[in-house]
């Protein structure tokens, strides 16, 4: 699941790796300026109960590019780029979230390889396709009861996103956005496989087998990477149009972990 400022059917990233907010006029999305950290517009803040907030906003009047409006939401990376697991061992990475409600909106948590990060002047989609992503969970406004998981490499074209994996529901057709879910990924290596679970449930497991000896990437370092993205073209499924109206919206983040998993546990096998 790429996503591009320039709006092509990706998430790489094209003006530097910067936590901040990003912003999206009716033209496609477009980063923010690196200097408009989002702490400091507001869009990145403590939300007075213990939970980390992250606030997507509409702006009446000109956008960046002269269309009607400015989409602004939070985007933050781990400083770290040096998470894998040991051979033999595992990590359990795992976000307790409420997603932000509203058609449009794509609350993500995602890894890429570090070497996107320093791809110097190498093409953006290449350098996306050879770094591989880990897609922890992807809930967009168009389906609300409805997680992703997924994986991005060369070899991985099943879904629209040019990727391969697979969704779940909650069962019941309520909203994720109605209250916190926990997202986990167990990441293992040798053998190597991907688990995704909602609320301890596992709901799709991929191995090398799954795809091509080119196509697993899924050995080398990563950063991890969460944000609201306002209006993806780049998602397993278009998120919808955004609604001015349904501004400003939030995702809360009670806890988020990354950590070394070495037995199997109840939940992460599918």
């Amino acid at each position: 699941m790429p996503r591009t400022a320039g709006g092509s059917s990706g998430r790489t990233p094209s003006t530097g790796t910067r936590a901040g907010p990003r912003t999206r006029s009716a033209g496609g999305p477009s980063p923010a300026a690196p200097s408009a950290p989002a702490w400091r517009s507001g869009h990145l803040a403590l939300d007075g109960d213990g939970h980390l907030r992250l606030t997507a906003t509409y702006e009446a009047g000109p956008g960046p590019d002269g269309a009607e409006g400015r989409y602004r939401a939070a985007w933050i990376e781990t400083r770290r780029e040096d998470f894998v697991p040991r051979p033999g061992g595992a990590l359990r990475i795992e976000a307790r979230v409420r997603t932000a409600p509203g058609s449009g909106l794509d609350c993500a948590m995602w890894a890429w390889g570090t070497q996107l990060r320093h791809r110097g002047d190498e093409d953006p989609v290449q350098a996306w396709y050879r770094a591989g992503e880990i897609d922890v969970f992807e809930v967009l406004g168009s389906e609300p009861d409805s997680v992703w998981g997924a994986v991005h490499s060369p070899e991985c074209h099943q879904i629209p996103s040019l990727g391969m994996g697979g969704p779940t529901t909650t069962g019941d057709g309520s909203a994720l956005s109605d209250r916190f879910h926990t997202y986990t990924v167990v990441w293992r290596r040798d053998p190597d496989s991907l688990t995704w679970s909602l609320d301890g449930r596992a709901y799709l497991r991929l191995t090398p087998e799954d795809t091509t000896p080119q196509g697993w990437l899924f050995h080398q370092p990563v950063f991890f990477c969460l944000a609201v993205i306002i209006g993806s073209p780049g998602g397993p499924v278009l998120p919808g149009t955004p609604d001015p109206s349904a501004f400003p919206s939030a995702l809360l983040v009670d806890h988020l972990t990354i950590s070394e998993e070495t037995e199997p546990t109840e939940g992460t096998r599918a």
